[in-house]
């Protein structure tokens, strides 16, 4: 699906403004959706009746009307290399914002980019308008409100849209979980080498996350280091720390993210997240090099 997506909205993009020989009306707001992993969920529709809660890790909201938009509204059209091209407005028709924005917030502060897209993603004759974050996510535990300009959002014939000038959403806690071959515990056997990924469902930053994890086996600490994680800052990778020769084996490794880890916006993990698993291998670790808390299992 999202490789679907991107090529509409390369189209859309390259296809530039429709002309202004659509017929009169207002456009209409039909539905609102927040984009997960590619993922369209609805959170706003004309039906709607209240405030929904949703992943905090979005990585787009789509606003879709029922028919095409005046573009240049939306984007400005500017020539780069001798090919025109659009660009966000400098002051989009759409705007974010939630309640404690001072202490809830990234470093380098949110940023993001409204777009249009007039390709009928969402069928029939409709058009779509996206925001999207410059680094992905939204605060966890939050209400975020999009804030609509309805003199940017019309047809081609001045006539402003039809739909509520804000929307709200609710978006859920942080949480975590550890992606191991199978469901976690005792019995799960992972090589010695193995990268185990913990995934968080908003954007989180390493330095703040990594006091929060604790690993242990046979009541002794098992130090461990981060090798690396995703573009998105949804997934990091946690392995054995480099002076011990891989998991000890022996005993069941139990790996923990605790609660009061926070997302990059400074809000903290409600519950903690634990898993276990058994590294099988023929390394016996070291007995000594990695200082307080010696990861090896006689």
């Amino acid at each position: 699906m999202r490789l679907g997506r991107l090529l509409l909205l390369a189209a859309g993009l390259a296809a530039g403004c429709s002309s202004a020989q659509e017929p009169h009306g207002p456009p209409v707001l039909l539905n609102v959706y927040w984009i997960v992993n590619g993922q369209a969920t609805p959170i706003w529709a004309t039906s709607s009746t209240g405030v929904i809660q949703a992943p905090p890790g979005a990585q787009e909201i789509d606003f879709v009307f029922d028919r095409v938009l005046d573009g240049d509204r939306i984007e400005d059209t500017v020539t780069q290399n001798g090919i025109p091209t659009t660009v966000p407005k400098a002051t989009p028709p759409i705007t974010v914002s939630w309640p404690d924005e001072a202490t809830a917030m990234s470093a380098p502060p949110f940023a993001d980019t409204v777009r249009y897209n007039s390709v009928p993603l969402y069928g029939g004759t409709t058009s779509y308008v996206l925001l999207q974050p410059t680094a992905l996510g939204f605060p966890s535990s939050d209400t975020v409100t999009f804030a609509l300009d309805k003199t940017g959002l019309t047809s081609f014939y001045d006539e402003p849209m039809i739909g509520p000038g804000s929307i709200s959403v609710e978006t859920g806690p942080l949480s975590a979980s550890f992606q191991l071959p199978t469901d976690g515990d005792a019995s799960t056997a992972v090589p010695q080498n193995y990268m185990l990924p913990v995934t968080f469902t908003n954007r989180i930053a390493v330095a703040t996350v990594e006091p929060y994890i604790h690993l242990s086996a046979g009541g002794r600490d098992v130090p461990f280091q981060i090798v690396g994680g995703t573009s998105d800052g949804l997934t990091i990778y946690l392995s054995a720390a480099s002076c011990l020769a891989g998991w000890p084996t022996g005993a069941p490794i139990a790996a923990t993210v605790a609660a009061g880890a926070p997302d990059a916006f400074g809000v903290p993990m409600p519950a903690e997240a634990t898993t276990t698993f058994m590294a099988v291998g023929s390394t016996s670790p070291p007995d000594g090099g990695c200082g307080v808390g010696d990861g090896g299992v006689d």
